[in-house]
């Protein structure tokens, strides 16, 4: 699974790349520009519903034993120690670099919502499954397969609900303490279709699914109700993202088993990736300007995001050998070593 994960990853950074073009006026909506954006954007987002699998059906082994303390233990140092530095080092960003200092924007506030940038809402979603791991682990080590199925796909249609219900009816918002519950269906998901391999006739029903949520993505974004109909269809517990994502996560299940070769060598550097990236990419944005052509949009979206990648894992391994620095990144010493 690691290749995937460091595919996800990759796709993770390509949206952040393009999603200026699709988000802001930079560019008319329907027009080509706009279109390619959408179209990099879209083909984007089983990514970050994937990594949820993976890490769920990881951390919902039974085999990797079911102590409470010992697991938490271990996840603060891999999550815990990474999501106190990192916030403080965005909002430090926003404050000095984005000049949020001169604005009402609120530290505070943007902590609470459990998004203090664009990425770290990730970490509190991670943070708030993994109080709920020892106990769900239960579930894997004793529930049979049909109560696991009943338990994720029950998890995965309230997230749908939720979504559906805030989108529509303008009630409800996420916060730092509730981020995670509408994602923990995927979580649960990871662990019940971990040892699935698709046969021949499942691997081409598998990508019909994924295209055709695809071209539901598409088709909603450009002829949905409202202003901004694709932001209905691009979150991550959307009607069309939940198959796209299903079928996205058996499909590199499958095809992903041995090789990839680059992709399992910067792996163990991901993490780092998904952390450092906004620091490099905004600023560099600033630098080389905004994709409001179709040309730089494909720039943007298709080769920066690899080159992002090899500049964050270089910093990332460089980090990784300095003590106390690569506790920031996940990789500080837990004084338990089991679970």
């Amino acid at each position: 699974m690691n290749p995937a994960r460091s595919l996800a990853i990759l796709f993770v950074v390509a949206i952040h790349s393009v999603s200026a073009t699709v988000e802001t006026d930079l560019s008319s909506h329907g027009d080509a520009t706009w279109w390619s954006a959408n179209l990099i954007d879209a083909t984007a987002r089983w990514s970050v519903p994937v990594f949820l699998m993976i890490s769920g059906a990881l951390a919902l082994d039974p085999d990797r034993g079911v102590r409470p303390r010992e697991f938490l233990i271990k996840r603060f140092y891999r999550i815990g120690i990474p999501l106190v530095v990192w916030t403080i080092v965005y909002i430090l960003f926003r404050l000095f670099y984005e000049g949020r200092i001169h604005t009402t924007w609120s530290p505070i506030a943007a902590i609470l919502t459990g998004s203090p940038y664009v990425q770290l809402y990730f970490l509190y979603v991670l943070a708030g499954l993994i109080l709920l791991t020892p106990f769900m682990r239960l579930l894997s080590l004793h529930g049979t397969k049909r109560l696991q199925w009943g338990t994720a796909g029950i998890l995965l249609a309230i997230g749908m609900a939720d979504h559906v219900i805030s989108t529509f009816f303008d009630v409800g918002e996420p916060n730092a303490a509730t981020r995670f519950l509408p994602l923990m269906g995927y979580y649960v998901l990871g662990f019940v279709l971990r040892d699935w391999i698709l046969t021949r006739k499942q691997t081409i029903l598998a990508w019909l699914v994924f295209f055709a949520s695809y071209s539901a993505i598409l088709a909603w974004s450009a002829i949905g109700p409202g202003d901004r109909p694709w932001r209905f269809a691009y979150e991550y517990v959307s009607p069309f993202v939940v198959p796209m994502s299903l079928a996205a996560y058996v499909l590199l299940h499958t095809h992903m088993r041995t090789g990839w070769r680059f992709l399992t060598r910067i792996y163990p550097y991901s993490f780092g990736v998904f952390l450092l990236h906004p620091l490099i990419l905004f600023p560099m944005r600033q630098v080389i300007g905004h994709p409001n052509t179709v040309g730089s949009v494909l720039f943007h979206g298709l080769v920066l995001p690899i080159i992002y990648t090899l500049i964050c894992t270089a910093i990332t391994w460089l980090m990784l050998k300095i003590p106390f620095v690569r506790g920031a990144f996940g990789a500080g010493k837990p004084f338990l070593t089991r679970g």
